[in-house]
This record gives structure tokens, sequence and C-alpha cells, in this order.
């Protein structure tokens, strides 16, 4: 995964490590949920107001960083 240095101090996402400034950094995408729009209320009998899932149509997403070793591991490779 292509990594740059950081400007800042972070934590990592994965491994929630300190990420110091001027190490190397990646960003990784991860969905946080879905949101829709369901135009019943709480008082409706049909629904008592629950979104069904099919109604959930936009994924919410936010950039995560993510330390040079989680985003790069070194792969044991076995030479016989």
């Amino acid at each position: 995964m292509k990594t740059k240095q950081a400007n800042k101090e972070y934590t990592c996402a994965e491994c929630k490590g300190t990420i110091r400034k001027g190490d190397r950094v990646a960003r990784r995408t991860v969905t946080i949920g879905y949101a829709g729009i369901w135009g019943h209320s709480k008082e409706c009998k049909c629904c008592y107001g629950v979104m069904p899932d099919w109604a959930y149509t936009d994924p919410v997403r936010d950039v995560m960083p993510i330390c040079d070793s989680c985003a790069n591991p070194v792969r044991d490779v076995m030479v016989t």
C-alpha cells in the first residue's frame, strides 16, 4: 500500500499504535455505517418507524490512518 510521511501524530486504526510525526503512514477508507431516508414516523402502525434493510442506500465512509507495518506487512517466504 502506498505510504507518505505523517504531518502530525496519529493513532493506527488497526493496531492502535502511535504513528509519530515523520513516520510513514497510509490511508484506508472504512465504512462506518449506512444512511438513508425513511418517511415513516415512530407512530406508524405498519413499521413503527424502523427502517428496513433495503432503505439504507448511502454508505458513510471515513479515511483512517494506518501505520506502515500494518499497511505493508512482511510476508515470510519459505525457501526449500
